[in-house]
């Protein structure tokens, strides 16, 4: 699933229930934030914040990448991947998700968007952003 095809599910759904890293839209579709794939000692991790479940969503940003380093300064470590989605103007959730390179930042973790459709046993991926140039994957 490509980014835009995930922001066009979003777009003028309406939130109905929130759980730390799961929103279900009006529609029944479930959105949660998982790690989908490591190797190693790497770790990611997503959540939704401040959701307001009242609005229909009527904007979702691009994805805001921001890389860290490591402690050592020897290169990318991980990162921050944020989606903000709003009512008008207004911000009503943010999608939050990190990923990093494990010890040593030698491995790799992947933060993913998954969408579960109801009846629908198998899951899509809608990918935070690519492992190394910070782009959206397929």
């Amino acid at each position: 699933m490509k980014f835009e095809d995930f922001k066009n599910t979003l777009l003028y759904r309406k939130i109905t229930k929130w759980e730390d890293n799961q929103i279900t839209l009006d529609n029944g579709i479930e959105i949660s934030i998982e790690m989908t794939d490591s190797d190693c000692c790497a770790y990611a991790y997503g959540q939704f914040k401040d959701v307001v479940l009242d609005a229909a969503i009527t904007n979702v940003s691009d994805i805001k990448y921001e890389p860290w380093k490591d402690e050592d300064g020897w290169g990318e470590y991980g990162c921050k991947a944020t989606v903000t989605i709003m009512h008008n103007r207004n911000v009503i959730c943010k999608a939050v998700g990190e990923a990093d390179a494990g010890n040593g930042g030698y491995y790799y973790s992947i933060a993913s968007f998954v969408v579960r459709i109801l009846g629908n046993e198998d899951k899509e991926y809608c990918h935070f952003v690519g492992s190394e140039d910070g782009e959206e994957d397929d």
